[in-house]
């Protein structure tokens, strides 16, 4: 044994030898290409998702939202770990533009290549191609692998330059060495890109001979003379991307089928090269049922393993994918990249939708943090039928925050988004007859001002209001029990009997988005009353902001309404009044605690105070 390059070589011998007691051993010992790469994803640990898919760890950091298509594609990767017939099938990705096909192939490369740095692959030593040393082994040594489940073929032979050197010495004395897959040095992992296909020629694919070795080696016949440099001979061992595939012309088309059904390639006047390689590929839609309408690719297509890749359809791992994508390289507040996520998503589910409100809930059940029955039944229904494969690109989506931020060096503002999407999704010539882009900017606008409502209320309230909004929940529970009895209360004012004040409770109502009827106030106040009772019994102090949250908040709400009404229309950011200079100083200086840039603060308010005006209109 020695050490090259920090890396152990045996004799081919000596490492069969060792290969068998591992087996006998029990040992679990990983052959094969595809083998290699599922063990590589599996090392990064696996999570069970409560819609009944396995979410794998590999992907986590660089694909987000479609957990389950990548569970199809490792549902591939698992049967032809185990020697099934599928491990002679071309994956091929379909997808519209931008739907991480190509991430899911480069996140696979990179597994590779982090896996096999500390699981080095066993390869024929100075062997062009690495080949498996397996390849070199004599048939009757083949039949004891047999017994513990590793299948090598007999007509498998390494490639032409082994098949020389076995001519010339035994076996045993071949040498392996461990070998780690790289893409800069192109060892098993190698891309074909499209190219013009009247220059394109097979040596792209299988290389070619090199008149520098002929002039060495004299005869053609002489495997020594080729140029193993062909993406099927450097992706030997590892995987192959093929980028739009089924635009490569139909003679390269035909070499990929022999390699991956009969995992062999012919080469000239030489003989078969077997190789043991991944061949992935990817294409759009529509790409592919031109091809498919071609009765000449039927063999073809008959040897493809196909999953569809849709476009993600939850808005908060569109967050993620937008934050990936584009870094922020001015200031921006905390809404900038969820507003362009949230429209973004709302143009895929546009299509499921009856009307506005209805797309608004469609988008809160796909978010996969709700676990709720009805959103896992939505999100289950949406993988059988297919949804996201219409909408919005995400590389549309960070082109246009990508050209804001260069607009909008000073800080990029919730409001430049909206403005942004409106002229460039929804205004704009190409988008103009598009009534999906209308609809999910209605439902971004919706959405997006009631969460800037809640950053300017508080910025509005402060954190002194406690007290006040404690004391309005006092007079609006005393009105709704009232209300619930039937009884009368009594006005603190004029010590008199009357009537519970509906004002209040449809207020209330309003801010909680419950109907004004009797069963649900009803079934409110017995649930308030409930909770203040369970707070009694267990000796503590009922808060309203921890128990009820939710009622806490459109009190909130009703609150900063009526607060901001005693300054009318006299909030102007640029000119203020001087009785409403200090609320405005103040209010810009807790919208940037809470992280919105000078300009974005301003911005917000002027925006939240032009809703108001048309309120109070």
């Amino acid at each position: 044994m020695e050490v090259k390059n920090n890396m152990t070589t045996l004799k081919l011998g000596s490492w069969y030898r060792d290969l068998l007691k591992k087996l006998e051993n029990g040992e679990k010992v990983q052959v094969f290409a595809h083998e290699i790469l599922y063990n590589a994803v599996l090392s990064k640990g696996i999570e069970k998702r409560p819609e009944g898919y396995i979410k794998y760890k590999a992907f986590e950091n660089e694909i987000f939202g479609i957990d389950y298509v990548l569970n199809k594609i490792m549902q591939y990767f698992s049967a032809a770990a185990q020697g099934q017939d599928i491990a002679k099938r071309i994956l091929l990705l379909i997808g519209p533009p931008g739907s991480a096909k190509s991430t899911i192939v480069n996140t696979f490369k990179v597994i590779l290549e982090e896996y096999t740095l500390h699981n080095p692959v066993p390869a024929i030593k100075d062997c062009p191609v690495h080949d498996n040393p397996l390849y070199a082994i004599p048939y009757n040594k083949r039949q004891e692998l047999r017994r513990y489940g590793i299948n090598i073929g007999d007509e498998l032979l390494p490639c032409p330059v082994c098949q020389k050197r076995l001519q010339e010495v035994e076996w045993e004395d071949l040498e392996v060495e461990f070998i780690s897959f790289s893409r800069t040095r192109g060892v098993g992992i190698a891309t074909y890109a499209p190219m013009d296909p009247n220059t394109a020629d097979d040596s792209i694919l299988i290389g070619n001979i090199s008149l520098a070795k002929l002039a060495i080696y004299k005869e053609e016949s002489d495997p020594r003379v080729w140029s193993y440099t062909g993406v099927l001979q450097i992706g030997n061992r590892g995987l192959v991307e093929f980028v739009e595939m089924l635009k490569a012309k139909t003679e390269h088309l035909n070499i990929l089928l022999t390699a991956s059904q009969d995992k062999m390639i012919v080469l000239k006047n030489l003989p078969a090269m077997y190789v043991d390689i991944i061949i992935v590929g990817h294409t759009n839609q529509p790409e592919y049922e031109k091809f498919a309408s071609r009765p000449d690719t039927e063999a073809f297509r008959d040897r493809l393993y196909i999953v569809k890749v849709p476009y993600n359809l939850d808005y908060k791992a569109e967050i993620k994918i937008l934050r990936k994508l584009v870094y922020p390289s001015v200031p921006v507040d905390p809404l900038v990249y969820k507003t362009l996520a949230y429209y973004t998503v709302a143009t895929r589910l546009a299509k499921y939708a009856e009307d506005l409100n209805t797309l608004k809930k469609l988008i809160e059940l796909m978010d996969q943090e709700n676990h709720s029955e009805e959103a896992l039944k939505i999100r289950k229904k949406a993988i059988q039928e297919e949804w996201g494969f219409s909408g919005l690109s995400p590389r549309k989506s960070a082109e246009l925050l990508s050209t804001l931020m260069v607009k909008y060096p000073e800080g990029l503002s919730v409001v430049d988004v909206l403005d942004g999407i409106k002229s460039e999704f929804v205004d704009a010539p190409k988008y103009r007859n598009n009534p999906e882009n209308k609809q999910a900017y209605d439902a971004v606008i919706s959405y997006i001002d009631e969460e800037l409502s809640n950053y300017v209320m508080e910025a509005f309230l402060g954190t002194s209001i406690e007290e006040e909004v404690k004391s309005y929940f006092q007079n609006y529970l005393k009105n709704l029990e009232a209300y619930v009895k039937k009884t009368k209360i009594i006005d603190p004012a004029t010590n008199e009997e009357r009537d519970p004040d509906e004002n209040i409770l449809q207020t209330v109502d309003s801010a909680l988005n419950q109907i004004s009827t009797f069963e649900r106030r009803k079934e409110l106040y017995e649930r308030i009353a409930s909770v203040i009772a369970s707070s009694v019994i267990r000796g503590k102090t009922f808060e309203l902001k921890e128990e009820l949250p939710e009622l806490y908040e459109a009190i909130k709400r009703v609150f900063f309404k009526e607060k901001i009404k005693l300054v009318g229309g006299s909030i102007d950011v640029d000119m203020p009044l001087p009785e409403t200079r200090g609320i405005v100083r103040d209010m810009i200086e807790n919208l940037k605690k809470a992280g919105f840039p000078e300009r974005s603060a301003k911005l917000v308010i002027k925006r939240l105070e032009h809703m108001f005006r048309k309120e109070r209109k």
